[in-house]
């Protein structure tokens, strides 16, 4: 699977294109040539520290990275979101598009979660790009930290919301492949703000505990 990660300079981007790079081929994004080309060859050399299996990590322009992929990781800060899609949007046809984004802002030193007009980021997403393409929501609330350490132990939901049956049937099988998470399929797009709001509320959550690493583990 070729999976294109734009935001792919940031931890959760950085996180999931470490522990996909094993199996499929992964193409980081960006708006610089030069820092995608920069963040390629620093995965490279985590990954030669980890690994004797060969892995194949390319860094180009957002437009090529979404070009060449089947499936695109939008990874980048809800204010980013509309100028991003702008931007690919020519070169969007048949891929899956997986939706990180989520919009909060700070508040009296916390975070808090802004739900846009049409419900959520993702949502939101889904009215921007062409009909044909399928959104799904997912990898909010994921460790940034430990899914960038290969030497850490994995133990998390990711729980997936999608409108778009088979659209979320291949993200849930790309969840599959990362090992310590297990993917729960949380229903249709209408869900993604309930996903979406977890992540201020957990790094609230955090810090207001002194608790590190949070994630969401169902039992």
């Amino acid at each position: 699977m070729r999976i294109a990660i734009l935001g792919g300079t940031g931890n959760i981007g950085k996180g999931l294109a470490l522990r996909w790079a094993y199996k499929h081929e992964i193409i980081i994004g960006s708006r610089e040539q030069s820092k995608a080309e920069q963040m390629k060859e620093s995965y490279e050399q985590i990954l030669l520290e980890n690994t004797t299996k060969t892995c194949n990590i390319s860094g180009v322009k957002n437009d090529k990275a979404v070009a060449a992929a089947d499936i695109v990781i939008v990874a980048v800060p809800y204010k980013a979101l509309k100028s991003l899609v702008d931007s690919i949007h020519p070169f969007l046809t048949n891929q899956v598009i997986v939706s990180l984004v989520v919009p909060m802002e700070k508040q009296n030193s916390y975070l808090k979660y802004v739900q846009p007009d049409d419900g959520s980021a993702a949502a939101e997403l889904k009215k921007l790009v062409p009909d044909a393409i399928g959104v799904v929501a997912a990898f909010h609330n994921l460790s940034a930290r430990k899914l960038c350490n290969l030497e850490s132990h994995l133990d998390y939901d990711v729980v997936v919301c999608g409108s778009d049956k088979e659209a979320k049937k291949k993200v849930i099988e790309l969840i599959e492949d990362i090992n310590g998470i297990r993917p729960l399929d949380g229903g249709g797009l209408e869900n993604a703000a309930i996903i979406e709001s977890l992540t201020p509320f957990l790094i609230n959550l955090a810090r207001r505990n002194n608790l590190h690493e949070l994630g969401v583990k169902f039992v």
